[in-house]
């Protein structure tokens, strides 16, 4: 398995009233399974612990107990002087693109400082490589020059999908890429993510609360509520029959979904 987790947890402290501290259980006793070249939707509300696991798989977030391992190894074992060679493997995708690039950068000069920084091509071969990326993605090679402002939302979106594939990532970590852009192109950036799957055969999280994109999206599903898994399996299956009644109200609540799973 690419990624595993076995009984991972998190809570939290947090100050309550008259200066009592409370407890929040952001991970409870997580377990799943993801093999190479798969897609895993990780579904749930706000608060259900999504982000937490993908801040805890980035190595961002300490988890308290339980273990997850990628490729074997123990992410909380990794040392700092790995990290790079970690975060080279394992490429998040956020929400805002906009947070991906510095603003008084090009969109080709911030791609191909990711491809210097990690020794992918020498410096002078850098911003071409950043070009041949835009357009992988679907982009026009001239954007390279434009700052990220200058680009409409769903342009920044692919470019920065162009710099996580920069260093030739094994897993892709999405966290709600689509939920800020337009429907039509929503579902432009979701085919890409398939199209370049096929193509580069790496392995995607994607963290979202929308049932629709990941009976798209994704071979298998884990639903989340209060730090926990209620369900998982095929996503497929788990759409068509699904067992826990947390389940069966997200599903009720997308009607292309629900429509065809009603008999």
């Amino acid at each position: 398995m690419l990624l595993s987790a076995q009984m991972v947890s998190k809570t939290f402290k947090q100050d309550g009233l008259l200066g009592r501290s409370d407890s929040v259980k952001a991970l409870d006793r997580v377990s799943f399974d993801l093999a190479r070249g798969q897609s895993l939707g990780v579904v749930g509300e706000s608060g259900s612990g999504k982000s937490t696991l993908l801040r805890t798989i980035l190595k961002l977030t300490p988890h308290d107990s339980g273990t997850l391992t990628f490729d074997g190894m123990d992410i909380a074992e990794i040392r700092s002087a790995d990290i790079r060679s970690y975060r080279r493997r394992v490429q998040p995708v956020f929400q805002d693109p906009y947070s991906t690039f510095n603003p008084r950068f090009s969109i080709g000069s911030s791609i191909a400082l990711a491809l210097e920084v990690n020794d992918i091509v020498p410096r002078s071969q850098a911003f071409g490589a950043a070009s041949e990326l835009l357009i992988d993605v679907g982009l026009s090679p001239n954007l390279a020059n434009s700052l990220p402002h200058q680009l409409s939302g769903g342009q920044r979106q692919r470019a920065s999908i162009a710099r996580a594939l920069a260093v030739g990532p094994e897993l892709l970590l999405l966290d709600e890429p689509t939920s800020a852009l337009d429907m039509s192109i929503q579902a432009q950036v979701l085919n890409l993510f398939k199209t370049l799957q096929e193509k580069h055969n790496f392995t995607i999280v994607f963290v979202t609360h929308d049932l629709a994109l990941v009976s798209f999206m994704c071979d298998r599903i884990i639903v989340m509520k209060s730090g926990a898994i209620v369900e998982e399996g095929e996503t497929k299956k788990v759409i068509a029959d699904p067992q826990a009644d947390y389940t069966r109200m997200l599903i009720a609540a997308v009607p292309e979904i629900s429509d065809t799973t009603t008999p």
